[in-house]
């Protein structure tokens, strides 16, 4: 059965917040992030008669982190080629500058997997059952990738500050 405009709405409403969270925390620039969730809603809509209403949820976060990834690969070429400047942190505060300076770097040096599993849990509240069936692994790897990602991120954030 085909996606309908009711259930994609109440899809919509219902991810707004917690998948800004996530993909703010992978692009960290809210312009951005509008423009990948708005791509992979668009993306969803789009394939809407093959989307079953029980998978959408999914679907959209599989899509904008893919989308999100794109992102990140074309700043990255960017900035290396010399094309783009590297965007200053969107705070006024030195101190909170640098302390989100820091979380950046080391989020941007966190292995993938480990990072998508943070981000969902942490940023866009899903449970392990829900992020193992998103991102296609057992319940008990989600759970020792989110444990390993957070040490993973005390370390270097502990490093950065000694």
């Amino acid at each position: 059965m085909a996606l309908d405009e009711r259930a994609f709405l109440e899809v919509y409403r219902r991810l707004e917040v917690p998948l800004y969270n996530v993909l703010y925390r992978m692009l960290w620039n809210a312009a951005e992030c509008q423009d990948v969730a708005h791509d992979a809603y668009l993306r969803v809509w789009a394939r809407r008669t093959q989307v079953r209403d029980e998978g959408v949820e999914a679907l959209v976060y599989a899509t904008a982190l893919n989308l999100a990834s794109n992102r990140l690969r074309w700043q990255r070429l960017r900035q290396w080629t010399g094309l783009e400047a590297t965007e200053a942190a969107e705070t006024d505060a030195p101190a909170a500058a640098a302390e989100q300076a820091g979380l950046r770097a080391a989020m941007a040096r966190m292995p993938r997997a480990a990072r998508e599993v943070l981000l969902l849990s942490e940023f866009a509240g899903l449970s392990g059952e829900e992020i193992a069936r998103l991102v296609g692994i057992p319940a008990g790897t989600v759970a020792s990738r989110k444990h390993a990602a957070l040490r993973w991120l005390r370390e270097r954030m502990e490093q950065d500050d000694a």
